[in-house]
């Protein structure tokens, strides 16, 4: 081959990989699909705030976790308070184990939720237990990774290990308030102790979490759980990446984003909880749960997001809509209901429609759909 030849073949290809398009980034993985529900309330409720009615279905006496087991719901959640428990229903460990174990012997998955808090942890709050408080901070830290592995530890002894764990419960404002809370941008509520710090509160939130995961991998020892990392912000793209992007940059190690999604709470349309989760792939390739889902009675006034009616039919539109959304998305891994005692059942104790969204996703063909048109049949 001659050198001026060879030149030009060198000239060819560089001018070929200047015009070729940049690599697509890798589809995402072909997962099962998880419909869940949090069924904490179950036993608990009855010492908190009232009794369920008997559940049954075609006449015979059941359970809420075998009926929807027996309808395709394949994981629950529990939640896990720091006893003694303050202010809300008794999810102690002691109180959860019981149940724990049961969603292991029906051989469905199982998401445990540690709320690092003895009383009812979200956006709005965020508590120290009353026994932590006190400590300093790196003796927090120490707390909450003894505490992390002995709850997980005390599961595995009980044959109810969990498959997935939430490390907090709605952490967008951070966690263990004043010393990891943060500031939202755009937000004027619910205000860390100012000045505000934001290396500073950052550097605690991160460091907070990873104590947890450390905790959670010591008590599993040989059989890791997935660590899901959970926030309120299921429609809202600008939110997740403020708040994930920090995490990666304090490399903090997780396999699941976990998102809220209400209506009722003004969390944005089906259309904006695709593209979070469109965008959450594209730059972060986590597997995305909708960690907390419901449709109720909306607690804002003038809520555009309410779009189907408040009906039980409704109700399971908005499911099958839900479903196949987070089903075709990228990395969509599940959606969870949270509380279904409350919706998803009749006066008497059978099973209301939405506990068969599962035989119902061609419902999205209907005209009070509002998913997405992609993930339309």
């Amino acid at each position: 081959m001659t050198a001026r030849l060879a030149a030009a073949l060198a000239l060819s290809a560089l001018a070929a990989c200047a015009r070729a398009p940049h690599p697509a980034p890798a589809p995402a993985p072909q997962a099962p699909f998880y419909l869940g529900a949090d069924i904490s309330y179950v036993d608990a409720a009855d010492r908190f705030r009232g009794r369920f009615p008997p559940y049954q279905e075609n006449g015979t006496p059941s359970d809420e976790l075998t009926i929807l087991h027996d309808h395709g719901w394949n994981a629950f959640r529990l939640r896990v308070f720091v006893s003694p428990v303050r202010e809300a229903p008794d999810n102690s460990l002691e109180h959860t184990i019981p149940l724990a174990r049961r969603i292991k012997e029906a051989g469905a998955t199982f998401l445990l939720d540690i709320h690092y808090s003895d009383t009812w942890a979200d956006p709005q709050h965020q508590e120290i237990p009353v026994a932590w408080r006190g400590l300093s901070f790196d003796s927090l830290l120490t707390q909450v990774e003894s505490y992390s592995r002995e709850t997980i530890k005390a599961l595995k002894d009980a044959g109810a290990m969990p498959d997935w764990v939430q490390v907090g419960n709605e952490i967008t404002r951070g966690t263990l308030w004043p010393l990891g809370q943060l500031g939202v941008p755009g937000s004027g509520q619910y205000l860390p102790p100012q000045p505000y710090d934001s290396v500073t509160q950052w550097d605690h939130l991160t460091r907070i979490l990873k104590a947890g995961i450390r905790g959670v991998m010591e008590g599993a020892g040989d059989t890791p759980p997935k660590i899901a990392i959970h926030i309120d912000r299921g429609g809202d793209w600008a939110t997740t990446k403020w708040f994930f992007d920090h995490l990666e940059a304090a490399h903090v190690p997780y396999d699941i984003i976990a998102e809220s999604f209400y209506p009722e709470w003004r969390h944005g349309t089906l259309d904006q909880l695709w593209q979070n989760m469109n965008e959450s792939w594209q730059r972060y390739h986590k597997e995305f749960l909708v960690a907390e889902t419901g449709y109720g009675n909306s607690h804002l006034q003038d809520n555009p997001d309410m779009m189907w009616p408040l009906t039980p039919q409704g109700r399971l539109q908005f499911m099958a809509d839900l479903v196949n959304t987070v089903k075709k998305a990228p990395g969509g891994l599940g959606a969870m209901y949270w509380e279904p005692e409350w919706e998803v059942w009749n006066a008497d104790g059978t099973p209301a429609p939405a506990v068969f969204v599962m035989d119902s996703l061609g419902l999205t063909a209907g005209p009070e759909s509002h998913a997405p048109a992609a993930v339309r049949p």
